[in-house]
């Protein structure tokens, strides 16, 4: 699979996570109306910014893939970092969901995210030595 292949793959990857990540929140939270934590459009509006809150380390990583086009190298680490990223979110997501559920379990989608934007800046900061390193010439 070449470079772009890589970043197309790991890009549908990525939303695909994402659109877990708002089936699992929406899941958790039950907006239905099952539980009096509804009352009105100020608690809705609360809830997409934390879903907002869950997706913007995905959508960094997602365009982030757009990045290093110059150094094959660091794109590919790049896209495998950020389909590791992806996957340990939601590994997080899904045990505090169905498999560990808690009372608590609703602050994942407050700590995961953060735990995401600091794996997001390592993973690019890797990637800018990767590009500014040249090859030895053979």
């Amino acid at each position: 699979m070449g470079g772009s292949g890589l970043a197309r793959g790991a890009r549908i990857f990525l939303g695909l996570c994402a659109a877990a990540t708002l089936a699992i929140g929406i899941h958790m939270a039950r907006p239905w109306g099952d539980t009096g934590a509804y009352q009105g459009a100020k608690d809705y509006l609360v809830l997409a910014a934390m879903l907002l809150w869950a997706l913007f380390p995905l959508g960094a990583l997602a365009l982030a893939t757009h990045i290093f086009r110059n150094s094959p190298r660091a794109r590919a680490v790049l896209c495998i970092g950020a389909i590791g990223i992806g996957l340990a979110g939601m590994a997080a997501y899904v045990d505090v969901a169905f498999v560990h559920r808690d009372a608590q379990g609703g602050l994942a989608f407050v700590s995961v995210p953060v735990l995401q934007w600091i794996g997001t800046l390592g993973l690019l900061a890797v990637c800018t030595v990767l590009q500014r390193l040249r090859r030895p010439v053979a």
